[in-house]
């Protein structure tokens, strides 16, 4: 397959590796109970991303630019919804600043993938 037409996907792998890297680092500032406060909340937000992607596959099967534009939408909500779930664990300033950038990278990167694909599938 030529760079040309997957180059989004290089998008979607940077904000995955950036986010991976932050959140990493941003475990190590802190404590043991902030740690289990949101590795407790991270559970929910791991089950909507996955019916996210479920979703999306049905879709991308059904009408690719469908599908496509709800993997984007929907990494964008769950971006929002990480932004207000951060602010209420009341987390170490540095490790939710962190733990934000890492999702926003993230975010961004599916969510530009997303859309670059959306707009070549459409008829």
């Amino acid at each position: 397959m030529p760079v040309l037409r997957t180059y989004p996907i290089f998008f979607a792998l940077v904000g995955l590796a950036a986010s991976s890297l932050l959140y990493r680092r941003a475990l190590t500032f802190m404590n043991a109970d902030a740690k289990a406060a949101l590795m407790d909340s991270s559970s929910h937000t791991r089950l909507l991303g996955l019916i996210a992607v479920g979703v999306f596959l049905v879709l991308v099967l059904w009408r690719p630019s469908v599908g496509w534009a709800f993997l984007g939408c929907a990494y964008l909500g769950l971006g929002a919804r990480s932004y207000f779930r951060l602010r209420r664990l009341g987390l170490p300033l540095r490790a939710a600043r962190l733990i934000l950038i890492g999702n926003v990278s993230a975010v961004v990167g599916i969510a530009v993938c997303a859309f670059i694909f959306a707009l070549r599938a459409r008829p």
